[in-house]
């Protein structure tokens, strides 16, 4: 006769179940990260393709609006506004100013050495290139020898032309690969001039790559030397290792950029293909965006009956609009108009939410006891900045106050919005804590090691508020930790703490 398991022998076979989906959930979040790096750098080297089978530089920049420049003004006495299709910079006393043309990664005047400038001149001026191999690195600066006449401007500097003079008055070499590009202008006092577009290009255009003319090694020493290789084309064909996680594809990255900026980085077994920007697509961003908020309109003026029901409606509203930003790649340098609508909808709809369901059953500190646990990750957190640490830059107080507060929005959202109706939905109380985790892990994306950090410090967490049901306690060692692992984890175990698209910089 067979014996039934014990309680004891229950409750060790379902912790023992519980590790193995936490383990299962770590590796599938390395490989989503990695996936979706992939995709990213592909996405990018398709793009590059096309330009290249279109004849068009790699490098351009379309003037619109004053965040089109590095800070968004100019370098000087000089005044930056839209003007048309382009931007109108006029100077306020004739002294030279400096316009930052932004970079992303590095640039190629080696194989692309015609800086051609484009818009419309008020009065003649002078023209001049400043550029530096690395930020933060001594820089040159050349002077064009006639002023650029007045009118439509037409302009192409062959950047292997100019005196190019240091800080110090020697002489330097022309440019062949540069982190930042500014170009340097002296106007009349009061004159002004249009500026529509920038580009680096070449005099012949490129054979557009047919097969990879690299196989880059993930070891970082070897790479380096691989691409050193004079052999290479201007625009190579650079396939990153199989099997690579999302980190290491962005350090072999940031290797070739260095080296051969104009490489299509591609991973292992891929082939480019030309990429389809023919159209604006940004209406379908609007039209998903009206669409998720008349739902959210809908949900809060109707809600389901049957409180089930309306539980799992109300988690999936407040997630979808967050989710898409970040797993969709929607934030970059800059948040777009429909991602912040989306993000405010889904934040007011879950206060509305919660609004409804008052009196909550959670409060804002607790007692002692509840500060207790949620600090015990601060000594697992030190252990791994002392073991995988890089160099410690400690947080301003204003960032400090900046991250307490978006860390009390944040746990606000898993603990009490999603949290508790991951409860109240028959759920068993583990699996309401382990997809608690998860979702705040993916709200990571794609910053693999992040999202793993995140899973087990969530699990801990949503743990602690089950127990205590006390949120400030959990958000301040959630702002702790991340302050932490901020100042000590990033440059070492951590390439940063960006999510989304933001990642990719």
């Amino acid at each position: 006769m067979q014996r039934s398991p014990t309680p004891t022998m229950r409750r060790w076979l379902a912790t023992a179940g519980l590790a193995l989906l936490v383990a299962l959930l770590l590796f599938g979040l390395r490989g989503l990260a990695a996936r979706i790096t992939a995709g990213h750098l592909r996405h990018t080297a398709d793009r590059q393709l096309a330009l290249i089978e279109h004849g068009q530089p790699l490098w351009q920049w379309r003037l619109r609006q004053p965040h089109d420049l590095v800070a968004g003004r100019a370098f000087g006495a000089a005044d930056v506004r839209r003007a048309g299709d382009g931007l109108r910079i006029r100077s306020r006393d004739g002294t030279p100013f400096e316009l930052g043309l932004p970079v992303s990664g590095m640039l190629d005047p080696g194989h692309w050495p015609l800086l051609a400038l484009r818009g419309e001149a008020d009065a003649p001026f002078r023209l001049g290139v400043a550029w530096r191999p690395r930020l933060g690195q001594p820089g040159c600066l050349g002077w064009q020898d006639a002023p650029v006449a007045a009118g439509p401007l037409r302009v192409v500097i062959d950047l292997r032309q100019l005196h190019w003079r240091g800080a110090d008055g020697s002489s330097c070499a022309a440019p062949k690969r540069i982190e930042m590009l500014r170009l340097q202008l002296a106007l009349a006092a009061g004159a002004s001039l249009r500026l529509d577009e920038v580009a680096l290009r070449r005099e012949a255009p490129l054979p557009a790559p047919t097969r990879p003319s690299l196989q880059l090694s993930s070891d970082p020493a070897v790479a380096s030397r691989q691409l050193a290789d004079p052999a290479l084309p201007a625009a190579p064909w650079i396939a990153l290792p199989a099997g690579a996680l999302a980190e290491t594809q962005l350090v072999l990255r940031q290797l070739v950029w260095w080296q051969r900026p104009g490489a299509l980085i591609l991973p292992h077994g891929d082939t480019p293909t030309t990429a389809d920007e023919s159209g604006n697509h940004g209406w379908l961003a609007w039209v998903g965006t009206i669409g998720y908020l008349l739902a959210l309109a809908g949900l809060a003026w109707w809600p389901p009956r049957l409180r089930r029901h309306r539980r799992w409606l109300e988690l999936a509203a407040c997630l979808a609009g967050p989710l898409w930003l970040v797993i969709g790649l929607r934030l970059g340098l800059r948040l777009s108009l429909p991602g912040l609508l989306c993000f405010a909808g889904a934040l007011l709809f879950a206060a509305q939410a919660e609004w409804r369901q008052r009196p909550a059953d959670w409060h804002w500190l607790g007692d002692w006891r509840a500060w207790l646990m949620p600090f015990a990750l601060l000594l697992p957190t030190l252990l791994l900045i002392a073991g995988y640490g890089g160099h410690c830059t400690p947080p301003t107080p204003g960032h400090v106050l900046v991250y307490m507060l978006w860390a009390i929005l944040q746990q606000w959202l898993m603990l009490a919005v999603v949290l508790r109706r991951l409860e109240g939905g028959r759920l068993h109380p583990a699996f309401a804590v382990l997809l608690t985790g998860l979702v705040f892990a993916l709200m990571h994306t794609p910053n693999g090691t992040l999202m793993q950090l995140c899973l087990l410090a969530e699990l801990w967490w949503a743990w602690c508020f089950r127990r205590s049901r006390a949120l400030l306690p959990v958000a301040a060692a959630h702002a702790t930790c991340a302050l932490l692992v901020e100042a000590g984890l990033v440059g070492g175990l951590l390439r940063s703490l960006e999510v989304s698209a933001r990642f990719f910089l």
